[in-house]
């Protein structure tokens, strides 16, 4: 008996794989988005909370891969270079925060695209593998399994390969979301001390 899979895609016409080759692609997109940052929120979690932990103990340090350790140190640099007033500072603080949280933020969006696509493009290829299937009953005069079945085979295999691509995506995306929005909670109360720090 031959594999489902291979026999669906023996089955779709032309339409039919163009959607599974676009829905294939915006698989690996997703999965390498959600490998991609979720190993750089590992890190920078790591080095949040070295340089969390070494701030509140009075030191200053340079911690490679922090958000907050980069922002300091863009701070102190333009207070050493222009005197900068209280509502000054407080602008820059939140200009550099903000390019940081954008910076963790990139591309995450695309995953909720995706998870919103992803099962229209599966109903697009259903909808098209009805039609052709009752456009084969037309073209024949019968509705024998063996006519009606590449259609709906098709109109199958779309959808389920559609709801393959849109739920991982999905919940990658609210699981990165809700991480991204973790280290910007714990960076509002980081840069009210900076702004007294540097007063």
């Amino acid at each position: 008996m031959e594999n489902i899979w291979i026999a669906s895609w023996k089955h779709c016409d032309w339409v039919g794989k163009i959607d599974l080759v676009v829905l294939f692609l915006l698989s690996i997109y997703s999965w390498a988005i959600m490998i991609d940052k979720f190993i750089l929120i590992k890190r920078v979690r790591r080095a949040n909370e070295k340089f969390v932990s070494n701030f509140y103990n009075g030191k200053m340090l340079n911690v490679p891969g922090s958000p907050w350790s980069r922002i300091l140190s863009r701070i102190l640099q333009e207070k050493t270079r222009q005197n900068l007033s209280e509502e000054n500072a407080l602008t820059l603080l939140k200009k550099f925060a903000n390019e940081e949280i954008s910076y963790l933020n990139n591309k995450i969006d695309f995953l909720l695209s995706i998870s919103a696509v992803a099962p229209f493009m599966g109903l697009l290829g259903t909808v098209w593998g009805i039609l052709m299937a009752f456009h084969n009953i037309g073209q024949t005069g019968t509705s024998s399994v063996s006519i009606i079945a590449s259609g709906i085979s098709e109109a199958l295999i779309v959808t389920f390969v559609g709801l393959l691509v849109a739920i991982p995506a999905a919940l990658g995306y609210n699981y990165l979301n809700g991480q991204v929005r973790n280290i910007q909670t714990q960076g509002n109360y980081i840069l009210e001390s900076f702004y007294t720090a540097i007063k």
